[in-house]
């Protein structure tokens, strides 16, 4: 049986880089306007594995591309193009269009600490030993804030975690919290996590031969769009105000 856990982050642009990717404290060049897609690719107990930044251009005309980080290895994924990296700072000779290059990170702090842990009729197995078994399954996966990585991220961004698990091996399901979906013979478990609110979920099903594909967790910067109407909030304030005094 195979049983994979990933962590994928779709943090955008270049806010992740502030912190993950330090910059030289002086640029001979201005960087080059950008998107970024960070993956976090996460053992089976959500401990880090390694950390790639996928850097997304679009050039209106043929010219030089400069970009900063502090990366392990790098890969041109658009062209054969060379890419030159010397002191932390990045430079492609990139022809009009959109170019996309992958960074590996020479460090693997994110800002959040994730642990999943997998039991079987109430005894903590690992995740390779637990696949194939059966009985009453029990999955908890705990998200806090990792202090060590500096920014904003843990405030700044809304996780979404989720899990797949099908129902011709999993059955009794319960998972509280959980937006649930019905895909197919798979029950997809869905679960929201605010800005600066970690999470401590638990899963549970009675299963046979027990495997499920990787779980996903995707961070992306929460924008609401609410329209509050604040003359009418001090209207009412001030009747409250005003029997207040009476």
């Amino acid at each position: 049986m195979n049983l994979t856990k990933k962590f994928l982050s779709g943090l955008l642009a270049a806010l992740l880089t502030i912190t993950m990717l330090p910059f030289p404290a002086v640029a001979a060049s201005e960087n080059t306007p950008k998107e970024e897609v960070v993956y976090i690719n996460l053992y089976a107990d959500g401990s880090v594995k390694e950390i790639n930044v996928v850097n997304i251009f679009d050039l209106d005309a043929d010219g030089q591309i400069v970009d900063y980080g502090r990366y392990e290895s790098l890969r041109n994924m658009t062209t054969t193009d060379a890419i030159d990296y010397s002191g932390e700072t990045v430079t492609i000779d990139a022809k009009a269009g959109k170019l996309y290059y992958e960074g590996k990170l020479d460090s693997n702090v994110m800002p959040w600490n994730i642990a999943i842990r997998y039991y079987m009729d109430g005894t903590e197995y690992a995740a390779e030993e637990i696949a194939g078994k059966s009985g009453d399954l029990r999955i908890g996966i705990k998200i806090t804030e990792n202090t060590e990585c500096t920014g904003n991220f843990f405030e700044g961004y809304a996780l979404q975690a989720s899990l797949v698990l099908d129902t011709n091996q999993c059955d009794a399901i319960e998972a509280e919290g959980a937006t649930v979906a019905n895909v197919g013979s798979d029950k997809q478990l869905t679960y929201t996590i605010l800005p600066g609110e970690g999470a401590d979920i638990e899963v549970t099903a009675k299963v046979t031969d027990f495997e499920m594909s990787g779980i996903a967790i995707n961070g992306v910067r929460l924008n609401l769009s609410i329209e509050i109407d604040d003359g009418e909030i001090q209207s009412r304030i001030d009747e409250i105000i005003d029997a207040v005094n009476s």
